[in-house]
């Protein structure tokens, strides 16, 4: 039976612990999406000669205070782990924010679990290590600071690399589409798009604006970093066309065309929000909080492409938050107190080591309109 509470999720992890029969799959890691929460994490995986290096970030009030264990397994559907005890060096450590470089010799399992305590709680996180055919690559971009950037976009210049003394670029148009509602077909989940060019590079460099990178450490690498760069006040967006864009999720095929090639944008959005929530305060209020949801999204789900514009991303902000999150190796599952449900299929792609896209269905139509109604009153 699922859960409908994230402490009842975490103590039958536990439970699972203590009697060495782990099942990732049953825990609901919702808490990873909640930006409220008082935990976040981050991390990025890196290749070494000898095994992997794993950075974590994780943020949280007298952090520096949190014991942590590191258990591997095999999958997320395991019924058996192991404690490892990895190299650490500490990148960072404020009051309230930790920087962890782990490193670990080859592994047979897929993945990594990081159990960080204090006496009043404890939580866990996955991190998954292996991706399949593909491997992780040696290569990673740095901050003016030298502090390995997490994040899958650079909205600033002046980073470097990692890995290499020379690197290969491989430069694409962010020509995205945003998601297709629900209810519509189901495309192919792999990416297609032309590159706009290559070239090699050393030392730092500055991507241009709204076009995404893959990083190669040379031309035999199967895999490589994608970066997507976007402008300096992202995950926000402040430009009219950028919200014009971002809106589309709440608007109707009529209502987006018309503000698409209206000769005055600005004063189509304004009318958009006007006639749709009826006074200056009520529109204003709903603008703050719409573009607040599409701020987290970007936080979330930016890969290749903004995150609203992803498949979750789309969902988060029509649908919220999920109250309940479980994965396995290939999926990716979101409940909601309302009995609303969605699956998510994972996949492995050239350009990011996962690629989460809805299994569509027609019956999500009622649903969605359900759910726009209710956002747009």
């Amino acid at each position: 039976m699922r859960t409908r509470d994230l402490l009842l999720g975490v103590i039958l992890f536990l439970i699972g612990f203590s009697s060495n029969a782990i099942n990732f799959s049953r825990v609901n890691v919702a808490w990873q999406y909640d930006l409220n929460f008082n935990v976040k994490m981050a991390h990025r995986v890196v290749r070494t000669d000898d095994g992997i290096m794993v950075f974590l970030k994780i943020t949280s009030d007298s952090v520096a205070n949190w014991n942590y264990e590191f258990l591997v397994q095999d999958g997320y559907e395991s019924e058996a782990h192991r404690e490892v005890v990895p190299a650490v060096d500490s990148l960072l450590n404020t009051n309230n924010q930790v920087m962890l470089k782990l490193r670990l010799p080859s592994l047979d399992e897929s993945l990594l679990v990081v159990k960080f305590s204090r006496p009043e709680s404890f939580y866990y996180y996955d991190i998954p290590v292996k991706i399949g055919s593909l491997s992780f690559p040696s290569i990673y971009p740095v901050d003016q600071n030298g502090l390995p950037i997490l994040e899958k976009y650079i909205n600033r210049s002046g980073f470097t690399w990692v890995g290499n003394d020379t690197l290969l670029a491989t430069q694409y148009p962010e020509v995205f589409p945003p998601a297709d509602p629900p209810m519509a077909d189901m495309k192919p989940l792999a990416p297609q798009v032309k590159m706009d060019t290559a070239f090699w590079f050393t030392g730092e460099i500055d991507f241009r604006e709204n076009k995404f990178y893959n990083i190669l450490k040379d031309s035999l690498a199967s895999q490589g970093v994608t970066i997507l760069r976007v402008p300096p006040y992202f995950p926000e967006y402040r430009q009219l066309g950028e919200l014009i864009e971002s809106m589309l999720y709440l608007t109707s095929e009529q209502e987006k065309k018309s503000m698409l090639k209206s000769a005055s944008p600005k004063q189509s959005f304004d009318s958009f929000w006007m006639n749709t929530y009826s006074t200056k305060s009520r529109a204003r209020n709903a603008i703050r909080r719409y573009y607040n949801v599409v701020e987290r999204s970007n936080i979330l789900f930016t890969d290749f492409k903004p995150g609203w514009k992803t498949d979750r991303g789309m969902m988060y902000i029509v649908f919220g938050a999920p109250d309940e999150v479980y994965r396995t190796g290939n999926s990716e599952e979101w409940y909601y107190d309302d009995g609303s449900a969605f699956e998510f299929t994972v996949i492995s792609t050239f350009f990011a080591s996962k690629t989460y896209a809805l299994r569509r269905n027609k019956e999500f139509e009622e649903q969605w309109f359900r759910q726009i109604a209710t956002m747009r009153r």
